[in-house]
């Protein structure tokens, strides 16, 4: 089987032209991934019941959350609390006569 220039030659044209389609493609899939994925990431903050105060992410036993004040102090009183039942640090829902260990007194 012989093979002349030619054939080559339009071989490799061919190759490198698959090969450019596929980075073209592979980029263009990729943009388009990256765009769901900040789309996705945007539409699940923007239906957070809290909006741009979203509730946190600390597990309650961690926090030593208990569902009653402490001394007096409690969630509703607290810098972290969100209205009506939320807290910047604490995750789940969270009753405001509540009270955990980062609990800070809002200022009077």
């Amino acid at each position: 089987m012989k093979h002349d220039r030619g054939d080559v030659s339009r071989r490799r044209a061919k190759d490198s032209l698959t090969r450019a389609l596929s980075r073209r493609n592979f980029l263009k899939v990729s943009m388009a991934g990256a765009a769901i994925a900040g789309t996705a990431g945007l539409a699940s903050c923007m239906t957070s019941p809290y909006g741009k105060r979203a509730a946190g992410t600390t597990p309650k036993t961690v926090a030593l959350y208990q569902d009653f004040p402490n001394q007096g102090r409690r969630c509703a009183g607290c810098t972290h609390f969100r209205e009506p039942n939320a807290c910047k640090i604490v995750a789940g829902e969270i009753n405001p006569d509540g009270w955990c260990r980062f609990h800070e007194p809002q200022p009077t």
